[in-house]
């Protein structure tokens, strides 16, 4: 298995943490770039399918787990603060007390208050955009799944599939953060005038760690055509027994 797509987590790793969290970021999410293409490498040593399925369900679990946690915020100058995740918009009123009365609403479940999650005038299409997010989380999770299942198939017919399946939920994953990014502080009237920051919250930190691990199971060798066992005929046998050489009569 060749260093040089572990050198793309590494270095995968290392753009996700610079847009989170500049050079510490970038340092840091390096490092654990590094240490997920390792741990994949040292495991696919002795079982690639095995290797590649346990990357697969650990990134599935931290992308289901991030469709739902923040993945932005912005600071309002009454001193409230607004978090947004791919599901809804929370207003914190206290964000300097331990416990703070916040004022949410979802736009995928009725829940909460409406008014936060009122569309802004002429953000309908940037609306759009940002309930997509959720359903292409969901989509990169089930991708991820797919490819566990396919990595543990030994038939050759599959061999990369789970290649494939990592890669587009890598891809699915990065396209929802690039719509949230681009809508969410154009679709709600709430957030007009506020800027709004993505990235650096618990959920974006968990739907990076899922992209790295997509990545590394792209480490996975594809599983080569098995041979086969020779056939009974290949081995002198027949359905019937074993079979006389040319030329001689079998024993009665």
């Amino acid at each position: 298995m060749a260093w040089g797509p572990a050198v793309g987590v590494v270095l995968a790793g290392a753009a996700l943490g610079w847009w989170m969290f500049s050079f510490r970021g970038l340092a840091l999410f390096a490092a654990a770039g590094a240490f997920v293409a390792i741990a994949y490498r040292l495991l696919a040593t002795y079982a690639s399918g095995l290797a590649a399925a346990l990357a697969l369900v650990l990134a599935a679990a931290a992308l289901h787990s991030a469709s739902t946690l923040g993945w932005g915020g912005a600071d309002v100058a009454d001193g409230s603060r607004f978090k947004a995740s791919p599901v809804g918009l929370s207003h914190v009123l206290t964000p300097d007390r331990p416990a703070s009365r916040t004022v949410d609403c979802g736009w995928h479940a009725a829940s909460g208050y409406a008014a936060p999650c009122a569309v802004a005038r002429g953000g309908d299409a940037a609306f759009r955009r940002l309930r997509a997010v959720y359903p292409v989380v969901l989509a990169a999770v089930f991708l991820c799944v797919a490819g566990a299942v396919a990595s543990l198939r030994p038939a050759w017919r599959l061999r990369g599939a789970h290649r494939v399946a990592a890669g587009g939920a890598a891809a699915a994953a990065l396209l929802a953060v690039a719509l949230f990014a681009a809508s969410v502080g154009q679709a709600l009237a709430s957030l007009q005038g506020v800027r709004m920051g993505t990235g650096g919250s618990l959920g974006t930190m968990q739907l990076s760690a899922g992209v790295l691990l997509c990545l590394a199971a792209c480490l996975s060798p594809a599983p080569e055509r098995s041979p086969g066992r020779p056939g009974r005929a290949a081995a002198g046998l027949s359905p019937r027994g074993p079979t006389a050489p040319a030329g001689v009569r079998p024993a009665a």
